[in-house]
């Protein structure tokens, strides 16, 4: 890089999809803001868009009849809507910050940048592809012709993938389907990180019963109700339950229900005081959540289904289930229940994962040197 200043950076954000959609944007943006703020190497200016409301809302609405069956293209619409929004703050927020680069989060916003891309180097931040999103089916069932319906979108985001001056990649199994999606597309492996100073172990009680947490805007989705059955009979007795979401919970002794935004410290604070973390997950990428629970060190019992084995190292940090098998999540939580050796161990292996790759100081710092190696 030869500017001979600091490069100007500008950071947009698609915002918060709402309180049960996806929860982790401005968590990450709030961790970059914080990183960057001494940086003597970039000057950033952040921005993000404003939730849906109104006739872009309605454009993303599903179509009644058509929506159940999948026909609706409801998808490639929202796709069009977001990506439209984004260009037109971009372009304003350009104009009173003429950056050297762009960095976009998520991808999924960028399908209209094309022109903005092939002037300003930009960042595509990537931690699912359209597809792959889609097709877990967690918010509309999959039709036989779901795939197709998305033609569109792939075409778009194939197009943005290959404009991008990097895509940054949060996780292996994101990148390989980058990869696959586009060849052409300059790709790394990048993680945002959390704050591991804010989530770190906290003290816990030598006996007494263990502290399962699960945190999840989607309770159904994220396999809230396989939770309670797997625990069935442990609850109150030799489990204290703490779920942390918006959606409704039936009502158990031994069950403590919390309505907490992100960044809230009761949260951080439930995260170090529980001895296991559970997220029986039926759709997800790479939940930060689930980091969370790691840097603080608890037993964490996830699923198979995105990058979620990935994180947990594929066992060697976290125990992996199969999603909607409340049988075989019973039996991962009955052993760590019995076992604080157990659960020590899995917890103590986590926290060095965390420490080992998703330490956000250090990856601010890499990223800073991704930014500059392509400008």
């Amino acid at each position: 890089m030869r500017l001979g200043r600091p490069a100007r950076v500008l950071f947009v954000n698609e915002g918060e999809l709402g309180a049960g959609d996806v929860l982790g944007h401005a968590a990450s943006e709030e961790s970059l803001r914080t990183r960057l703020a001494a940086s003597e190497r970039i000057e950033a200016r952040f921005a993000h868009l404003s939730a849906l409301r109104g006739a872009a809302l309605l454009a993303t609405r599903s179509v009644p009849l058509l929506g159940g069956r999948d026909l609706d293209l409801q998808t490639t619409r929202w796709h069009a809507v977001q990506s439209l929004r984004a260009r037109r703050l971009v372009e304003r927020e350009l104009e009173r910050f003429p950056a050297d680069a762009l960095h976009v989060q998520s991808h999924a916003v960028s399908f209209a940048l094309g022109s903005v891309m092939r002037r300003v180097p930009t960042f595509l931040s990537v931690d699912v592809t359209v597809a792959d999103w889609r097709l877990m089916g967690i918010w509309r069932p999959v039709r036989r012709h779901t795939e197709r319906t998305l033609a569109l979108s792939r075409a778009l985001e194939r197009r943005a993938l290959a404009d991008a001056a990097l895509v940054l990649a949060w996780t292996g199994w994101a990148r390989a389907a980058v990869e696959r999606l586009q060849p052409a597309a300059a790709v790394e492996e990048f993680h945002p990180g959390i704050d591991l100073n804010l989530f770190r172990p906290g003290e816990r009680p030598a006996a007494g019963a263990a502290r399962v947490l699960f945190v999840g805007g989607r309770f159904a989705r994220k396999g809230g109700h396989d939770l309670l059955a797997a625990l069935e009979g442990r609850i109150g007795r030799s489990v204290e339950l703490d779920i942390v979401t918006p959606e409704p919970v039936p009502a158990r002794e031994g069950v403590r229900v919390h309505r907490l935004g992100i960044g809230d410290p009761r949260l951080v604070d439930l995260h170090r005081r529980a001895d296991i973390f559970c997220l029986p997950s039926y759709g997800d990428a790479a939940p930060l959540a689930l980091l969370e629970a790691m840097a603080c060190g608890a037993a964490v019992v996830s699923t198979s289904v995105g990058a979620i084995p990935e994180l947990l190292g594929h066992g060697s940090a976290g125990v992996v289930v199969p999603p909607g098998r409340p049988a075989e999540l019973a039996a991962a939580l009955d052993e760590l229940v019995e076992s604080r050796q157990v659960r020590r161990e899995l917890g103590d292996a986590a926290r060095a994962r965390c420490e080992e790759r998703y330490d956000a100081v250090r990856q601010a710092a890499r990223l800073v040197e991704l930014i500059e190696s392509r400008l």
